[in-house]
């Protein structure tokens, strides 16, 4: 076992390189003009910060752990401070409203998470320990499918105080709310879909009531009772084959539509040398999902090894038109394959 677990961590887990997309000095003025700092006062007299986007006119998205507890909301842009009234969207997707009427700025071009790609570069934005705006540049790693929508997994960092910030493309748009990190294996930076807010859009500012924001994010369960995706990235960061290979198990039974347990399940296997049945699990995902890069990926590879080249060959050009990150990669590591 301990022969796969970095090429295990590196195909399921592992952080995309970024291709150099124009995220200049120029780009973070443009998309900073639809980020505002978010300030909660709580009962006791503490206060915590937080950040949002300008998404419509008097409309700010947050994460809504940063507004949990508050007794007042106000929100921070250009040296002026608006009072706020939180709606809560969805406190289980960690994705909340603030209404905030007197606020005149620009809002964030939207774009549909589930539009990106793999390898995609994307720019993270947000007042980190409540100082200064903080940015990064990174790309995409992973995309979760959950309930209904695509969670982000990426390697542009953000820090506490940045929850509540924008995942912006190279275009500018928004993609993504940051909301939580994990530090297993290296820190892992997660984002909300944009989908998950698209409810909270519909309407006018004014007619907004406040909403107390209650319930916990999906991401701060109990570990039983995390999403799939979530407690296999846990037990691949600690090694835990066994234990993995129990949960993809019961993830296929429990939600059969779904491509990422048999995804991992062939990288399990591939990694362990049984390159046949890695063949079969790929096939599987890419069967349930067509959209599943990683899947191709790691079909193309297993193919190449079993020296199967008419299906290396075809799921290749499937890549291709899902990830030129991958799709690069994989004409790097096998050239004969353009052959």
């Amino acid at each position: 076992m301990l022969r796969m677990l970095g090429p295990v961590v590196a195909y399921a887990y592992c952080c995309a390189v970024a291709q150099g997309a124009p995220f200049d000095h120029a780009y973070w003025i443009a998309v900073s003009a639809a980020v505002v700092k978010v300030e909660v006062v709580r009962a006791n007299g503490n206060y915590s910060l937080g950040t949002g986007v300008v998404v419509g006119r008097g409309k700010v998205v947050t994460a809504c752990h940063v507004l949990r507890g508050g007794a007042r909301v106000a929100v921070l842009y250009a040296g002026v401070r608006h009072s706020a009234v939180a709606r809560n969207t969805s406190a289980e997707h960690d994705v909340c409203l603030l209404q905030v009427p007197l606020l005149e700025a620009p809002p964030a071009l939207l774009r549909p998470t589930s539009q990106l790609a793999i390898g995609e570069d994307v720019g993270a934005i947000g007042f980190s320990a409540g100082a200064g705006v903080h940015y990064a540049h990174g790309a995409v790693d992973r995309l979760h499918r959950y309930d209904e929508g695509m969670v982000v997994q990426g390697s542009a960092a953000f820090n506490s105080g940045a929850s509540g910030g924008g995942l912006f493309d190279a275009e500018k748009r928004l993609v993504g709310i940051l909301m939580f990190r994990m530090r297993a294996a290296g820190a892992q930076y997660f984002s909300a879909p944009i989908e998950w807010i698209a409810g909270g859009l519909a309407g006018d500012a004014s007619e907004a009531v406040d909403a107390e924001i209650a319930g916990e994010p999906f991401w701060n369960r109990a570990p039983e009772q995390l999403p799939y995706f979530m407690r296999a990235n846990i037990l691949v960061s600690g090694q835990r084959w066994d234990e993995l290979q129990g949960l993809l198990s019961q993830w296929k039974l429990e939600e059969p539509s779904s491509a990422e347990p048999n995804y991992l399940s062939g990288e399990l296997d591939f990694h362990s040398g049984r390159t046949a049945m890695a063949l079969t699990q790929y096939r599987e995902a890419v069967a349930r999902d067509p959209g599943h890069a990683h899947a191709w990926n790691g079909l193309v590879r297993a193919s190449m090894h079993a020296r199967e080249m008419g299906l290396a060959r075809q799921a290749y050009g499937r890549l291709v038109s899902l990830s030129a990150v991958l799709s690069s990669r994989i004409a790097h590591e096998f050239p004969e394959i353009l052959r």
